[in-house]
């Protein structure tokens, strides 16, 4: 259950998503300018099957210690992402649950932007990947972003995926 644990903080840290239930509601406001985060958190789920047995693990992470902001510019479409925050990480497997702290978490500081409709994509500077958020609210003072995630795990034994769920709440 530790190495489970370990590699499931890791992902949950590291990959973003959003709640299938989301829709888009007022996405007309402006994106440029400085953004102050007040939640951020994560759900989701991981799915391994090895010799014909799935194990499933479901994990909660709920954000404090929230403390960034994110700055968009228009020319060049930067996003700059300053400070940090801290997730209460709840993983249940095999009815089992534990619950860790990870803490001083960060995004990528230096990122580009585009956004196309309700959809915003960054990619972190000097990478390939980009993460593709949908905006459920953007009006003058409040900002909402989801991104869902489904990757496969490649170092697991057996077949595996995970199903990272990720949302972002910011005012101005």
């Amino acid at each position: 259950m530790k190495k489970l644990s370990t590699l499931f903080i890791a992902l949950s840290l590291v990959l973003t998503s959003c709640s299938k239930d989301d829709s888009p509601g007022d996405v007309s406001g402006d994106i440029l300018g400085v953004w102050t985060a007040k939640t951020v958190n994560y759900s989701g789920s991981t799915s391994t099957t090895y010799q014909w047995q799935t194990v499933k693990t479901n994990y909660i992470g709920e954000g404090y210690d929230v403390d960034f902001t994110l700055t968009f510019t228009e020319n060049p479409k930067n996003v700059e992402a300053e400070g940090t925050y801290s997730v209460k990480l709840t993983i249940s497997a095999l009815g089992q649950s534990q619950t860790q702290n990870v803490q001083n978490n960060s995004f990528a500081t230096s990122s580009t932007w585009l956004k196309n409709g309700n959809e915003l994509t960054i990619t972190a500077n000097g990478s390939t990947e980009s993460v593709t958020y949908q905006i459920i609210e953007l009006t003058e003072n409040s900002l909402i972003i989801v991104a869902d995630t489904v990757q496969d795990l490649p170092q697991t034994a057996g077949d595996g995926f995970t199903d990272i769920e990720m949302r972002i709440e910011l005012t101005r």
